[in-house]
């Protein structure tokens, strides 16, 4: 998210609206969702056959890849330590909360920092746990117009270039993004950036640098946009090679906000989320029953003030323990590393998303995220 993304969120707003007409059809969808197939375990190298009916096509005359959703009647339970983290545009004092929690016995689980990312040299030295993630903001987009492999090689390399910026701390940067929000219609489009990442992490490679890959706003992609993507093989390009994948998550007025609607035109499921939660049509979907699971940072999460309505008033008093109600469903799924609460230190127009001050105890609203974060040291 930055300033010049005004589009991004009315985007997200038009989203949010829109995705409210589909909880007319939520309790007859939930019934068809409950009877899908038994679950394929997690690793499995095979993609699950649809069930025989009678008067359609074998999966195997089809000319399309067929998938089943990962669906088990018994879910997972929360475990291990809190995957809250920190998003930063200027450091302000995320290194001494890094510090108060990693002095408390417990870490921070991810940190990611905008353009002023020197400063990750301290967290690493003080928490070498916690995974760092970093994104120069000076070339943020790219027009998915041409030769990806060009592009690729035009953002990543030359004095304009992005790992000129990264250079002095490549050895403290755990993985770097190189674009932000990008989306476009059309299935064509998401294909062509799935091509230049395949690219792009041929160059990452080639100089010792691992990516986090496409950072999707919130609602994006839609599923069979993911189909197209998953097909290109970026994602057993990215296993290969050590990549991840980032994605950013939002919700508003509450995290939980169309928990368990439906999307597109797909079936409800009560276990994920149109909005927070939506990874999970992802690797469910595709990359668990294709064995082409990578690591995902949620790198920009949290409420989305600029959706707020005046009859919710301040945000504040019900952000902790609505992003732990988020963390507990994070910690359901092992491949989730971390997600960074967009943001301390803000910018200009980004001081609405400023929740620095909930970071502590004997703060004004009550619930702290040190105490929380602490509490988990020993799940």
């Amino acid at each position: 998210m930055h300033p010049s993304e005004g589009k991004k969120t009315i985007n997200r707003r038009e989203f949010l609206k829109g995705s409210a007409t589909l909880g007319i059809t939520a309790l007859i969808q939930r019934s068809l969702g409950a009877m899908a197939p038994p679950a394929q375990a997690a690793g499995a190298r095979k993609t699950p056959e649809p069930p025989a009916v009678s008067g359609r096509a074998a999966a195997d005359d089809l000319d399309h890849q067929v998938y089943l959703p990962l669906v088990s009647s018994q879910q997972p339970l929360a475990h291990g330590p809190s995957k809250l983290g920190l998003h930063t545009q200027r450091p302000n004092n995320a290194v001494g909360f890094v510090r108060d929690v990693h002095d408390a016995g417990a870490h921070v689980a991810l940190v990611k920092a905008l353009d002023d990312f020197g400063y990750l040299r301290q967290v690493k030295g003080i928490s070498p746990e916690t995974v760092t993630v970093a994104r120069w903001n000076g070339r943020r987009a790219v027009d998915a117009i041409g030769d990806p492999a060009q592009k690729a090689a035009d953002m990543l390399y030359g004095s304009e270039g992005h790992m000129e910026r990264w250079k002095y701390e490549k050895d403290v940067v755990d993985y770097w993004e190189v674009l932000n929000e990008n989306d476009w219609p059309g299935v064509e489009k998401h294909v062509w950036l799935a091509q230049f990442f395949i690219e792009a992490m041929k160059i990452a490679e080639d100089n010792d640098y691992k990516l986090a890959l496409f950072s999707y706003s919130t609602g994006v992609p839609q599923w069979h946009e993911w189909e197209a993507i998953v097909e290109t093989g970026v994602f057993a390009r990215a296993k290969e090679g050590g990549h991840i994948l980032a994605l950013h998550e939002y919700g508003w007025p509450t995290t939980d906000s169309h928990w368990g609607e439906p999307t597109e035109d797909l079936p409800a499921y009560e276990d994920r989320g149109v909005l927070t939660g939506r990874y999970r049509y992802l690797y469910r979907d595709f990359l668990i029953p294709r064995d082409e699971v990578i690591p995902l940072a949620i790198t920009e999460s949290g409420f989305d003030p600029s959706l707020k309505h005046d009859d919710w008033g301040d945000w504040k008093p019900r952000y902790v323990e609505n992003m732990i109600w988020y963390d507990t469903k994070l910690r359901e799924d092992d491949y989730v590393i971390g997600a960074a609460m967009f943001t301390i230190g803000p910018i200009g127009v980004w001081s609405d998303w400023d929740y620095e001050e909930l970071l502590w105890p004997n703060n004004p609203y009550g619930s702290n995220f040190l105490d929380y974060i602490v509490s988990l040291k020993d799940t």
